[in-house]
């Protein structure tokens, strides 16, 4: 594995605290909560990914922007249509 290393500060109550509990592999803690997170952030775009997708295909079902327009055509409209 192409591992990098990082740094974090913490207070020195925390650290003081966590000298405490020198059995635990601290690294290691972290390691496993930043991929944790990772993961679930990854989980959560995707299906934000996948909700804008259904959405899109939706609004391209309903025919809204058919007619023969060019994107910029159909821009203009709506802009137009504002004011």
């Amino acid at each position: 594995m192409n591992e990098t290393v990082i740094s974090i500060r913490i207070d020195k109550g925390a650290k003081e605290q966590m000298s405490r509990y020198n059995s635990i592999n601290w690294s290691a803690l972290l390691r496993k909560a930043l991929l944790d997170h990772l993961a679930r952030l990854e989980r959560e775009n995707q299906q934000k990914m996948e909700t804008a997708a259904k959405k899109m295909e939706n609004i391209r079902k309903r025919g809204t922007f058919n007619g023969g327009k060019s994107g910029a055509e159909i821009i203009r409209e709506w802009r137009d249509k504002r004011h």
